[in-house]
């Protein structure tokens, strides 16, 4: 039996071709659009939020990039955490988490944004929280943006029922779940 590929119509149907692409252009936007995350994710001292700028070199040493000691790490482009933590550190995990295909052409692929911070470090000296903090800037920062390669970002329960922030981890490490949504059609 063969297959012809050039069917009529067959562009109207979605490949999602970038979608190993999400996780990594997320990062890649926070890198050159919001600081306060990354100073937050690097220094675990109660004052990280009023710490100087950190320098691309500095953030890009923070992300995971398959090296022995994730512990190094601070940004993940996957959910789970193979190994156990035994630092007081705060980390960030993005990846999409699903599609809901909305017709053949067009489906909501929903990113999971996943903050989870010591509880020992997780307290600021301005009297908020990094967890907090973190998922604040995530939000003011994707919502409603146009993202190279992803799409428009939203945060909206009457579009995705995925959207939402809630509880997460486990002892000592506890943070928040933020799932954000955007519309795919290639």
């Amino acid at each position: 039996m063969t297959i012809l590929k050039s069917h009529v119509g067959n562009d109207a149907y979605n490949s999602y071709s970038t979608l190993s692409d999400f996780s990594y252009n997320c990062v890649t936007y926070l890198l050159e659009n919001n600081e306060m995350i990354w100073k937050l994710l690097k220094h675990n001292s109660a004052d990280a939020w009023n710490e100087t700028d950190l320098t691309h070199s500095e953030k890009a040493a923070l992300i995971y990039a398959g090296q022995q000691d994730a512990s190094v790490s601070r940004v993940f482009l996957d959910i789970g955490q193979p190994d156990v933590l035994d630092k007081e550190m705060c980390i960030l995990r993005i990846s999409p988490i699903s599609i809901v295909p909305r017709n053949r052409t067009v489906g909501i692929v929903t990113m999971l944004f996943e903050v989870y911070s010591h509880y020992k470090i997780n307290h600021l000296s301005n009297y908020k929280t990094r967890i907090d903090l973190i998922c604040q800037n995530l939000l003011g920062e994707f919502n409603g943006v146009e993202m190279g390669g992803i799409g428009k970002m939203f945060f909206d329960s009457i579009r995705s029922t995925d959207n939402k922030m809630t509880q997460g981890g486990v002892t000592p490490f506890r943070g928040k779940r933020l799932a954000m949504s955007t519309n795919v059609g290639d």
